[in-house]
């Protein structure tokens, strides 16, 4: 085996300078950037001198999930170290650190860049030696985190009329099963892990009130499934699809109490423009199963779809639009740019502005339309 280059002895001993008192392999690689749908090339050295084996069982660590993952030996062994390569889950992207399983090993910490076409779903051997072609379909959602963002989350404020005031938003989505659990056992069971638990508040608050109380709040709670989202090996193109139950009320009671309770339905298409831009579409298909006395006539406003539109970078300008079409309908505008563009690089959240013209900002408004409306503020999901 050819003497290690100077990149990989100094991969070596950063490895060492953060080493556990008791590990037994050192772990190191020339690269610490992976290119989505390419294996990882990294060297194992025995701190004892044995022989290292030809497979080494690993995981790598992203948040708070671990991924198994195998190391195949693609050198020969000698002087107590050996060249590995590993392949991970097309789905995977973010800062992991990667550790062997029954060894004890120093931990190597890697970054998965994600891709605008994933890579294959396929044999890890197999990928690294060549001999599968980059076929199939990959679920993207699949190692997603249990609790994830669901609709966007932001505070706005604004002047209409005089009167000053803010909208907020915040929402969140829980899969009930864990695709890498026990249930993923069952019969049927991987099937189960589409389900989802939803939850999002809209508030809006009078700032120019007397003691500034809230105008209204939308509780909506739902149940669902969702499938993917998928995406073909070599597609711009990803679908994904949402089926459930939701429940909206805005928790007042008497004359001003409303509610409703829907079915629905949202499929969702993304396209990749290129690696920076792109566009997708969806539809929320929705059916009434109940609604308060108070708002018998909602459907003549709301109708039974609501259209959202996306266009944009990721990572720069996003411009959102979402409404309920119809003569009596509502058109909202969101506009959002990343702020660690502006500011340092790892600050958060984005610069937000929001535009709302129609009937039904909030459901004590579900039949009625004011001047149009633009706010400013700050977004952490959009």
């Amino acid at each position: 085996m050819s003497s290690p280059s100077r990149a990989t002895l100094l991969g070596l001993f950063a490895a060492f300078c953060a080493l556990p008192a008791q590990a037994d392999i050192l772990l190191a690689s020339r690269q610490t950037l992976v290119e989505p749908g390419l294996p990882l090339t990294l060297i194992a050295v025995a701190t004892h001198g044995e022989a290292l084996p030809d497979e080494l069982p690993a995981r790598i660590v992203i948040g708070a999930r671990a991924v198994k993952l195998t190391l195949h030996a693609s050198g020969p062994a000698g002087n107590a170290q050996r060249e590995y390569d590993v392949a991970f889950p097309p789905e995977l992207e973010g800062t992991g650190r990667i550790e062997l399983m029954n060894e004890a090993s120093s931990v190597l910490l890697v970054q998965l860049k994600p891709g605008v076409r994933a890579a294959p779903p396929v044999d890890n051997l197999a990928r690294i030696q060549g001999h599968e072609e980059e076929t199939g379909v990959v679920n993207l959602g699949r190692r997603k985190p249990a609790l994830s963002e669901h609709e966007p989350m932001y505070f706005v404020a604004g002047t209409r009329g005089g009167k000053e005031t803010a909208r907020f938003q915040l929402s969140f989505k829980y899969r009930i099963f864990d695709p890498d659990g026990w249930v993923s056992d069952l019969p049927f069971g991987q099937a189960l892990t589409g389900l989802h638990f939803g939850y999002t508040q809209t508030s809006l608050w009078d700032l120019s009130g007397h003691s500034r109380p809230f105008r209204d709040t939308t509780y909506k709670p739902s149940f669902f499934y969702e499938l993917g989202p998928y995406r073909m090996i070599g597609s711009r193109h990803t679908l994904s699809a949402q089926a459930g139950y939701e429940h909206q009320s805005n928790g007042r009671d008497g004359s001003d109490s409303r509610s409703i309770d829907t079915l629905f339905i949202r499929p969702n298409w993304r396209w990749e423009i290129d690696e920076n831009t792109h566009f997708s579409a969806s539809v929320k298909l929705f059916d009434y199963l109940d609604k308060d006395r108070n708002n018998r006539d909602i459907a003549e406003y709301r109708g039974h779809a609501l259209v959202n539109l996306r266009f944009g970078n990721d990572d720069g300008w996003l411009l959102q639009a979402e409404g309920y079409p119809g003569q009596f309908g509502s058109l909202q505008l969101d506009l959002s740019y990343r702020l660690k563009r502006l500011l340092l690089a790892d600050a958060g959240g984005f610069l937000h502005f929001q535009y709302f013209n129609g009937y039904g900002e909030s459901m004590i408004d579900y039949n009625h339309s004011g001047p149009s409306q633009f706010r400013v503020g700050f977004s952490i999901v959009r």
